[in-house]
């Protein structure tokens, strides 16, 4: 068989070490089937050259992460890369995602550990290290200025090196394996890019944007069209609002968005308390008209007349007549607009936003002058389009951009069509298939996209303000398909003075119904063991090895009889004078070893303790035993006089088990300290949600549950289904003690080894015959339990329970559950037979 060859387990890995989007994996994807296509198929010649057509705020930069790591990790890998920015902004922002250390770098998650090269270090000693090594995996990053030029910004890359034996953009040039990333594809159309291309003599050429040019319509090998991100709920929803009067002055306009500003901040701010996450501070882009207008706005807002002063030094402007150290000055400001601690709540903006600023806080944009169809570009509309909070979060005013338009409602109304059109598109992506010569092929696959983005805002019946999760909601990862219509935010045309009314109501009812819950003083209590990642990937511990199955069976394995005779073998002559071998007829009986078995015991962990990449720490020593038990329960009790019988077997058996397990463990895979800690679960809960006094009603997200016998505080709410009916079933559980609903930041397992964190759902006490037992319990919908990601979170917190048992500092035995769908609704709210279908 021939044809496209895709390594579809180094794709995998890298959706699941960079966490991406199911539309980033599938451009992924894409690029590398229609490069497949072209070289391993088609037999063409480089360069070959396609389009990633997605959508802003889906996220771009994690597919040209993605990429990087794709072409790096193949078997001939590439060593080079060039990404190539429009302009400085986009240039910056490029390097600052992957320069290790960034707060906004990706690199912690990529194997390739790319080494960044720019203009300003190009020429240092250990720049012309690296790029004389070539393992090492590099990153260019310029404008297409310093490369299509040979003046301006152009003139270093051009410039004779003579370390170089040339210019770099020469040196470029002779490589075999340069991949150029081209980011805001659509600013590159011309003849000077065409020949920088043909210049540099690339292997590929990958464009990325949310607005190809039509020109480029037959390159697009992937889109991801703005109405299906929307759909998918992994942007925000845009509401287009609009007055009904005739009060249109910039005055009236402003104080409209910086009160629905204000409500935002507050739904905003008790949702982070009710979390315990930093805060998230809205802001509003203020589009001005040109730099004069722009510098009359921020006046405004720094006066005393507008909204009482209440904005006054809460306003940055950048425009291109800034210079100097106030453009350094208020870049920097723009740079830390998402930091809770940054005072800015309004950017006015003239044109220089539309690419390249990345922030997630941006609430409401007030189009000054520009007609709203001119605003919905998704360079504009896209500034805020990204998710704060990473996914929806029930919460209208949450999860919705309102764009504040220059026109009156009902003009907006007029036009809503021809408005709805600039969010239909057809969806792209390479689809592969086998032909009747059996060959694997690459096609492009269009997909029709539909979409009536912008309805008459009229809000669903039955839907109260603050409040758009019902109990029926069937919980879980949220996607298109499974959320009911009802619990989307209410996008579309609205009128202003009624969204205002809504998003007030919203906030007074949030604030006023915050209640907050703690320990209950009858309860027994749940001491959390806390301990730290290890830092370096090097390193793997026998508590990653999380089977026990291979080690009872070698221990079953070795329970033969041992043979007590001694066999005796006379020599003889035979007829023709060679000595020979006979076996003697009387045999004598052997003296039986009786070896104690703790003696065994401790051989067996010395074994272990001697195979190569185990480490000489207690905490280890205790796995080693725990491993060493599970063989001697596999004898069964006979065990003393089969180890006595075959000791150096067991142990050479059982130590190559060991380096095989070891062996398997990947390095990217959490290793924890056995230095714990201890603390008890006694923080504070505070929500907003409905309080209901039992827990007999279906699940609502809504909802906080009370009427528990063993639940450590006396509320708890959910996220799910699985959840909640696994916390009934450990209130009923005759042997449970106590049990608790974690929330963020409760019990934080790092299970990557950038550092990323999450919680398990529940943690429970159980106690037979005096004897203590631990769980932490994670429950999962069906179509979630598989997921890479899932998989990766239960191997770090098996890792983590292995670590705190053998740590040799606590006393209650710690396992951890992943519980199904199907596993708690076919438990029927029984917690021991939960146990025994959940994979531990």
């Amino acid at each position: 068989m021939s044809g496209i060859h895709i390594n579809d387990d180094l794709v995998s890995g890298i959706a699941h070490r960079l966490e991406l989007r199911a539309p980033n994996r599938a451009a992924v994807e894409s690029v590398a089937a229609m490069t497949s296509m072209h070289f391993d198929v088609d037999a063409n010649k480089a360069p070959f050259e396609c389009v990633v057509d997605s959508a802003t705020g889906v996220g771009k930069t994690y597919v040209m992460a993605g990429l990087i790591e794709y072409f790096a990790g193949l078997g001939n890998p590439a060593r080079n890369f060039l990404l190539l920015a429009p302009g400085r902004t986009i240039r910056d922002k490029s390097i600052k995602n992957f320069s290790p250390g960034h707060r906004k770098s990706l690199t912690g998650a990529m194997e390739s550990e790319p080494f960044v090269i720019t203009a300003d270090n190009f020429k240092s000693p250990a720049t012309r290290k690296v790029m004389e090594d070539g393992s090492r995996t590099k990153l260019f990053i310029f404008t297409v200025q310093a490369l299509t030029s040979k003046t301006g910004e152009g003139r270093a890359t051009h410039e004779y090196q003579e370390w170089l034996g040339g210019s770099l953009f020469d040196w470029l040039s002779n490589l075999d394996d340069l991949v150029i990333l081209a980011d805001e594809h659509h600013c590159y159309r011309g003849p000077s890019f065409a020949k920088t291309i043909t210049d540099l003599l690339p292997k590929l050429v990958v464009g990325l944007t949310a607005t190809p040019a039509k020109a480029d319509e037959n390159l697009v090998v992937y889109r991801y069209p703005l109405a299906r991100a929307i759909k998918d709920q992994l942007v925000k929803t845009p509401v287009l609002v609009a007055r009904k009067d005739d009060r249109n002055d910039d005055h009236t306009k402003l104080l409209d968005g910086v009160t629905l500003l204000r409500y935002k901040e507050r739904l905003a701010h008790a949702r982070c308390d009710e979390e315990g996450i930093p805060r998230v501070n809205p802001v509003m882009l203020v589009i001005a008209q040109d730099t004069t207008e722009a510098d009359r706005y921020q006046k405004l807002f720094d006066s005393e007349a507008f909204d009482n002063g209440a904005w006054m030094g809460r306003t940055l402007v950048v425009h291109s007549n800034l210079r100097g150290d106030e453009k350094e000055a208020a870049l920097a400001a723009l740079e830390d607009v998402e930091d809770p601690l940054s005072p800015i709540r309004v950017i006015v903006s003239v044109g220089m936003l539309k690419e390249g600023w990345d922030v997630k806080n941006v609430y409401v944009i007030a189009s000054m002058r520009a007609s709203v169809s001119s605003v919905l570009t998704e360079q504009t509309l896209g500034r805020g389009m990204r998710l704060p909070f990473g996914e929806y979060t029930g919460v209208e005013m949450l999860d919705t951009v309102e764009v504040l338009a220059h026109e009156r409602y009902e003009a907006l109304l007029a036009k809503r069509q021809a408005l709805n059109e600039k969010f239909i598109d057809h969806a792209v992506l390479a689809e592969i298939r086998r032909t009747a010569e059996d060959e694997l092929v690459a096609r492009r696959k269009i997909v029709d996209e539909t979409a009536d983005i912008i309805p008459v805002g009229a809000r669903p019946s039955g839907v109260t303000a603050g409040n758009t999760t019902s109990a029926a909601q069937q919980t879980g990862t949220m996607t298109s398909d499974s959320i009911p219509a009802e619990l989307s935010p209410a996008g579309g045309i609205v009128d202003l003075q009624d969204l205002l009314g809504r998003a007030k109501d919203a906030a007074e009812e949030t604030e006023s119904s915050v209640r907050k819950h703690y320990p209950l003083l009858d309860r027994a209590d749940i001491t959390i063991p806390y301990t730290q990642k290890v830092a370096s990937k090097a390193v793997i511990s026998l508590n990653q090895i999380h089977d026990d199955a291979p080690f009872t069976a070698l221990g079953n394995a070795l329970t033969t009889e041992a043979d007590t005779e001694l066999r005796r073998t006379l020599l003889r002559p035979d007829e023709g004078g060679t000595v020979r071998g006979v076996q003697a007829e009387a045999r004598v009986e052997s003296l039986a070893l009786d070896i104690p078995l703790e003696t065994s015991r401790a051989g067996l962990v010395k074994a272990i303790m001697r195979a190569p990449s185990v480490r000489p720490e207690a905490g280890e020593v205790r796995a080693a035993q725990r491993l060493a038990d599970l063989l001697i329960d596999g004898m069964g009790t006979d065990a003393q006089k089969h180890l006595s019988a075959f000791w150096e077997r067991a142990a050479r058996r059982l130590t190559s088990l060991v380096t095989d397990q070891l062996k398997k463990v990947a390095n990217q895979d959490v290793v924890f300290s056995d230095e714990v800690k201890f603390l008890k679960l006694q923080k504070e809960r505070q929500t907003t949600k409905e309080h209901l006094g039992g827990h007999s009603e279906p699940h609502s997200k809504s909802v906080a549950y009370n009427g528990w016998k063993k639940c450590l505080y006396e509320y708890a709410w959910f996220d799910t289904s699985p959840e909640y009916k696994t916390a009934q079933a450990l209130d009923e559980a005759p042997d449970v003690i106590v049990w608790a609903r974690l929330h963020i930041n409760d019990l934080p397992i790092t299970w990557t080894q950038e550092g990323r964190e999450y919680n398990p759902d529940l943690v429970a006490i159980e106690e037979v015959d005096g004897q203590r037992t631990s769980w932490l319990i994670e429950t999962k919908m069906n179509k979630e339990a598989h997921a890479e990601d899932v998989r990766a979170k239960a191997k770090a917190a098996k890792t983590w329970a292995n670590t705190v048992n053998n740590s040799g500092k606590v006393n209650s035995k710690w396992h951890y559950i992943l519980l199904t769908e199907d596993d708690v609704n076919d438990a029927g709210l029984d917690w021991n037979q939960m146990k025994g279908f959940g994979a531990r």
